[in-house]
């Protein structure tokens, strides 16, 4: 069975999906940098260029947007444009617009401007195929520019019909909030991971989704009763508890960014990322077994196999992965890797090649790359050794510093307490995020102070109890 934890802090949410009891992806969002893509505005035209075919565009950002143009637009400095956000801003470079939009529900994604019916490549059964599609555009009232997306696989024409009336009058309201006012604004504002992943996934697997926050536990429900009533059961709020503790999510995410996974059999994997990209090194370590080496060798590769498609997902690995099994001579076992290879990763929904293996037991991987990976959150490169190894993030020491509130709100009447902090972070903490820690101090009424503690490393906090 599936358990979905949410946790909700000042400055991160995060999605623990976990299956009977272990963690198998987790989804991270940093509230201090609000993510745009898919957010539907009304853009003001500042600069047309039209040698490169762009314009630059207000839509109510520090800087402006930027908005590829094709030849049949006609777009002038001064006028007002719908538009969506396909990419967020980097450094000096301005969000990326898209006049093409688009609005993902449960099972469809509409596209108002489109007029085809596509259908995702991964329902591979041509019956069901041109069944959806059937259905689909039966029940579309002669509009099309619909992609029937995977999680459509099974589902009935009401809940096909139930999908498309809701996106019609969602996009019908965007068209009612354009027209009104003037100037840029925000008109339609994604789903956050959470509220999304539920949208996409809940089904009679889901056991419980746990979240420990009120308005996120009044969103679900909003979501859940809009799919299906009986769903509201599965909803707990366990409100201001660090339920990753209690549904034991935090040492499974430790592990998670540990380089060494040790497999049961007593082999394991070495995780390295480099820039260019991921390797993945396969080694028998304890196991012996009772077999002779080539099968040995053999069982080890085939479980490595599985447990690099969990962990490709689990930490969110895209790009590049270079796999290297332990060397093989019969080429049935070989080709048996990359089946099963194949068969785990149809379980990820992020597209991803696998190629065949090489003489020497190499295997490239391409992922798509969606979000950072969970290291990324978590750890960064250590100043003091000149980036020769990884320690806690500012990301990490804040949200510890949320859980520890937590725990003195939970467990004890202290109303007053000071943080110790190295020199190094508690400079960083007064120059950027004192603002995270007084919302921390009014979320919890708890007064909170910091001062300097040079005897503990940069990573850790000691809590004094002021009387």
């Amino acid at each position: 069975m599936k358990k979905i934890i949410i946790e909700c802090l000042v400055s991160s949410q995060k999605t623990a999906i976990l299956e009977d009891d272990k963690l198998t992806e987790i989804l991270i969002e940093d509230n201090k940098n609000t993510k745009k893509v898919s957010n539907i505005y009304r853009g003001l035209v500042k600069k047309v260029i039209p040698g490169i075919q762009a314009c630059f565009v207000d839509v109510g950002f520090e800087k402006l947007a930027y908005l590829q143009l094709s030849k049949e637009n006609n777009i002038k400095a001064g006028q007002e444009i719908l538009v969506q956000v396909n990419k967020e801003e980097v450094g000096t470079k301005g969000a990326k617009l898209n006049t093409e939009i688009s609005l993902a529900g449960r099972y469809l994604v509409y596209i108002p401007n489109n007029d085809r019916i596509t259908i995702s490549n991964k329902i591979i059964d041509e019956k069901e195929r041109f069944r959806l599609k059937k259905i689909t555009k039966s029940v579309s009232e002669g509009s099309n520019g619909f992609i029937i997306r995977t999680e459509a696989t099974g589902c009935s024409k009401e809940e096909l019909e139930a999908d498309i009336k809701e996106l019609k009058n969602k996009y019908e309201e965007i068209l009612k909030e354009y027209k009104l006012g003037i100037g840029p604004k925000l008109l339609y504002k994604e789903l956050d991971f959470s509220s999304k992943y539920i949208k996409d996934n809940i089904n009679d697997e889901v056991e419980k989704i746990v979240t420990n926050d009120l308005n996120k536990y009044n969103e679900l429900k909003y979501i859940l009763k809009s799919i299906n009533k009986e769903y509201i059961d599965k909803l707990i709020l366990d409100e201001d508890k660090d339920i990753f503790d209690l549904y034991r999510v935090e040492g499974q995410i430790e592990k998670a960014l540990n380089k060494k996974v040790w497999l049961k059999s007593g082999g394991y994997l070495i995780i390295d990322k480099t820039e260019a990209l991921t390797v993945i090194d396969v080694n028998t370590g304890k196991f012996t077994g009772n077999l002779n080496l080539e099968e040995t060798v053999y069982k080890t590769n085939v479980e490595a196999a599985k447990e690099v498609c969990r962990q490709l997902k689990l930490r969110d690995i895209g790009g590049i992965i270079i796999i290297d099994f332990i060397d093989m001579h019969k080429a049935k076992y070989k080709q048996e890797i990359i089946n099963i290879l194949n068969e785990e990763l149809k379980k990820d929904k992020r597209k991803t090649e696998v190629l065949g293996m090489t003489r020497l037991g190499l295997v490239e991987v391409a992922r798509r790359r969606e979000r950072d990976s969970i290291d990324k959150y978590y750890l960064k490169e250590c100043d003091a050794c000149e980036g020769r190894a990884l320690v806690k993030s500012i990301n990490s020491i804040l949200d510890n510093i949320e859980k520890e509130i937590i725990r003195i709100n939970t467990h004890t009447s202290y109303k007053d307490i000071t943080i110790e902090l190295n020199n190094d972070t508690l400079s960083i903490i007064k120059m950027n995020f004192m603002d995270i820690i007084q919302k921390i101090s009014q979320k919890y009424e708890i007064k909170i102070q910091l001062s300097v503690n040079n005897k503990i490393n940069y990573e850790k906090i000691n809590i004094i109890y002021n009387s």
